[in-house]
């Protein structure tokens, strides 16, 4: 009986891990892209930053035709620079309140009154934060740029209890992997 079981544990879990194991797409590379980087002060910064690069090349390798170069030279380039931006909102608040009051006259007669409120108020706000641009680009044979297609990501994200979470938090990994899915999605810019 303990071999059989053994027998049928062994079957089931190698069954299983073929079944959990998913080939990855194959990774062939007809486009491949540089970054460049103009931030804020109008420092030039070459290359994918070392804490994304993991995380893009992961989402990169489900599209497959497209690929960063970082060794060799690339066929476009990925130009990303800022845009000021102003958020205008409203903070509202509300104020509930509510009083009792009860009184009884020395014949044992009472008497009891209540008051609600409720108030809001609007106070605006602005918050200043960065559109990132990303140009695909084409360079040319006589050392120009042809911008493909221009794609934005804002920098502006939700915060919950003080952590922040959405698209708008990692806006230049989020802005190239758009860029890439573009190229996929559209016939590499051609």
């Amino acid at each position: 009986m303990m071999p059989k079981l053994t027998a049928l544990i062994f079957a089931l879990g190698v069954t299983a891990t073929s079944a959990f194991c998913n080939k990855k797409p194959v990774q062939d590379c007809k486009v491949s892209f540089g970054v460049v980087y103009l931030d804020r002060l109008n420092n030039t910064n070459n290359g994918i930053p070392k804490e994304n690069l993991k995380d893009i090349e992961k989402k990169l390798s489900r599209l497959g035709d497209v690929c960063y170069a970082a060794e060799k030279k690339p066929d476009l380039i990925f130009f990303i620079h800022t845009t000021p931006a102003v958020y205008h909102g409203t903070y509202v608040y509300t104020d509930n309140s509510t009083a009792a009051a009860a009184a009884t006259d020395g014949n044992g007669n009472s008497a009891a009154a209540a008051a609600s409120s409720s108030s809001t108020t609007a106070v605006p706000y602005t918050l200043d934060y960065e559109v990132f641009i990303l140009d695909i680009e084409s360079p040319q044979s006589d050392g120009s740029f042809k911008i493909l297609r221009t794609l934005d990501q804002k920098g502006l994200y939700h915060t919950l209890y003080g952590i922040g979470y959405g698209k708008g938090k990692h806006p230049i990994p989020n802005v190239i992997v758009a860029a890439a899915q573009w190229l996929h999605d559209n016939n590499l810019g051609r």
